[in-house]
């Protein structure tokens, strides 16, 4: 398969979409909104549809060299060229950084973990679901985002403002609070097991597997506070928001 080519198209693809909203009159974080959904879409269709054949094998912890599906392969892949232009983006647009850079670190860091999956041709099982599947809870995100960075448009779509934050907790909750801690768990087993060989791939992984968790934690903790604010009804504050 020419994955190099599908990430070329890729990564022009999200040019082009960005390059139409900058010629449409938006500004570049607004340009920004649809590449950004069109790329979490595309990786988590990808992602789900490679996951539907290996999930079962998950129990049996797969190498780090194990087998994926080729649209698990690609989700890898296609992170270099998504990362890339989330990179970008966040050199132009100060509120794509996070409030302490952690957008950038995040960004830098998913795209250094592509890198040494393509080039070692490692871990592509286990990416299928980190950098495949897991996207699927991004994909509100961006919606959620939308509403917080505009008002208008929140005030505009009150109904859908609404919807869209339980939709995002379950998808959260149940991909990253509960799922993926059991995929991490075999994740480390499997690279224990292989350990010291493919050392720097091997540690790399891990300790950004470890960091991402402890974020994935971090996130859970403001979900549950904001839910359940929700159910006793008080209007003060959506936690969510908080989440960058």
């Amino acid at each position: 398969m020419d994955y190099a080519a599908d990430a070329y198209k890729f990564g022009a693809l999200l040019i082009g979409l960005h390059g139409v909203g900058r010629l449409a009159g938006l500004s570049d974080i607004a340009a920004h909104v649809v590449p950004q959904a069109v790329a979490f879409l595309v990786l988590a269709v990808l992602g789900v549809d490679a996951w539907r054949s290996m999930y079962q094998d998950v129990g049996t912890t797969p190498g780090v060299y194990a087998e994926a599906h080729e649209n698990g392969i690609r989700c890898c892949v296609l992170q270099i060229p998504f990362q890339l232009y989330e990179l970008a983006c966040a050199a132009r647009v100060k509120r794509l950084r996070g409030k302490t850079f952690e957008m950038v670190a995040h960004h830098a860091l998913a795209l250094l973990l592509a890198c040494l999956a393509v080039n070692k041709n490692i871990y592509f099982f286990y990416g299928t679901y980190f950098f495949g599947v897991s996207e699927l809870s991004s994909l509100p995100l961006v919606f959620l985002d939308l509403f917080k960075m505009f008002p208008d448009v929140k005030k505009r779509y009150p109904v859908s403002n609404e919807l869209i934050r339980p939709f995002f907790c379950v998808c959260f909750l149940v991909l990253r609070t509960v799922y993926w801690p059991y995929v991490s768990y075999h994740f480390w087993s499997a690279s224990l097991t292989h350990y010291p060989s493919d050392k720097l791939e091997v540690v790399t992984f891990c300790t950004v597997n470890l960091l991402l968790s402890a974020l994935q934690a971090f996130w859970t903790y403001l979900i549950i506070i904001g839910l359940y604010k929700l159910a006793i009804g008080d209007p003060t504050t959506h936690e969510v928001d908080k989440i960058d």
